[in-house]
């Protein structure tokens, strides 16, 4: 056992707050129109920090008080929110309320957070991932004295709000993104950088819809090479892998490598710098992402397709074309077949409409996106950079190998 500081000990949760395991009501009893109290079932209504419930019940049966930890004791074991008034739980959620003479509230919510990976563990030896009472009330967390406990909380509070105002400067821009793909995708920008508008360019009618006078509608299919590059290697050749899953906001963010005989029938497409993968299973999901150098020759599964821009294509114009719902996922969604399997043939994309405004434009309009994704993206990693701080900071603070102790004011 990890030896702790002097002051400091190993506490039962049980024996620190009070630990009442939910029930679930009638369904007979639930209601949407804000009737009695909210009533949360499980993590489905979690959010970053505070429920946000869909249902609510005249005649609870466990009720968790304002403040109190809630935690999802089903599968997936270990979300925490905070209930942000009187609620009603239902059998996926355990409510935790803090003994304030002995712990501080907010330092449990952090201790919970970072000792919970030992019910995570105990709850996936079961047949359906579940903790009870008993294991939430046996966990373990280690105690310093309350004052240490208030500093501790106050330190990782202060990088949950830095992390927390990350978050909204990120949500900002990718709203000013959305706005500015609909504007300029559909009006565009012309040479004196003044998105047109009808009062003052000239419009006209088009299968898509009202475009600028200088704009074509083309197909899809005239502006691009389909699935251009096959693999074709033998044996003990090690490849870089992209499936579905490897796409995650609209980014490759997860690679197998692979030796060719041990990859999936489906790795089979080479993608090129500039290119763009375009998922044709369930396509409404979006897994969507344009290949940057980093990933030139790879090879992505023909759950893809490919899609080379052609010389009078700007190819990150065309991937924000992808993106935007009202020009691709529009017309993509009814040529969905399947139920258990939906996908599109690949070569029905061909068939697809698309704005094309003239080669400099294009420039114009991908610069400026661009320009709004890089902005995303710093934000993003400067996140991911606080939330290491914080883990790092939790590894340190709440085992007491860092002690705050020496910047506790003496009474």
């Amino acid at each position: 056992m990890e030896k702790l500081p002097e002051g400091w000990e190993k506490r039962r949760l049980g024996d620190v707050s009070s630990v009442i395991m939910g029930q679930s009501p009638s369904s007979s009893l639930i209601n949407k129109e804000g009737k009695g109290l909210p009533f949360l079932q499980g993590n489905a209504e979690f959010t970053s920090k505070y429920p946000n419930p869909t249902s609510w019940i005249e005649k609870p049966l466990k009720t968790s008080g304002k403040g109190s930890i809630l935690v999802s004791v089903r599968a997936p074991i270990g979300d925490l929110n905070f209930a942000n008034s009187q609620c009603c739980i239902g059998r996926g959620l355990a409510s935790i309320e803090a003994n304030g003479f002995i712990v501080d509230n907010i330092f449990l919510w952090y201790s919970i957070h970072y000792f919970i990976n030992e019910l995570i563990k105990i709850g996936q030896g079961s047949t359906f991932d579940a903790i009870g009472r008993n294991e939430l009330r046996n966990l373990c967390i280690s105690l310093p004295p309350l004052p240490e406990q208030h500093k501790i909380a106050d330190i990782l509070e202060t990088a949950d709000k830095a992390i927390e105002k990350t978050d909204v400067i990120i949500e900002k821009y990718r709203r000013i993104k959305q706005g500015l793909m609909q504007d300029l995708l559909t009006k565009g920008i012309d040479e004196n950088g003044q998105i047109r508008n009808e009062d003052t360019h000239k419009f006209k009618d088009s299968p898509l819809g009202r475009i600028p006078e200088e704009w074509e509608v083309a197909k899809l299919g005239n502006q691009i090479y389909l699935n251009p590059d096959r693999l074709t290697c033998s044996k003990n050749v090690l490849i870089n892998y992209i499936d579905i899953e490897s796409v995650v906001d609209n980014k490759i963010q997860v690679i197998k490598s692979l030796k060719i005989e041990d990859a999936p029938s489906r790795a089979q497409r080479i993608v090129k710098c500039n290119d763009i993968i375009v998922s044709t299973v369930r396509p409404n999901l979006k897994a969507f992402a344009f290949i940057s150098p980093k990933y030139d020759n790879y090879v992505c599964s023909t759950g893809f397709a490919v899609l080379r821009a052609k010389k009078d294509t700007h190819p990150l114009f065309l991937f924000y074309l992808v993106l935007y719902d009202m020009i691709f996922l529009k017309q993509v969604l009814p040529l969905i077949v399947g139920s258990n399997y939906p996908a599109i043939n690949c070569s029905v994309l061909l068939n697809l409409h698309i704005p094309l405004p003239p080669l400099p434009e294009q420039h114009r309009i991908a610069s400026i996106l661009s320009q709004i994704d890089e902005v995303i993206e710093k934000e993003e990693r400067y996140k991911e950079k606080l939330e290491r701080i914080k883990q790092g900071l939790m590894q340190d603070l709440l085992t007491g190998k860092v002690r705050v102790n020496h910047l506790i004011k003496e009474t």
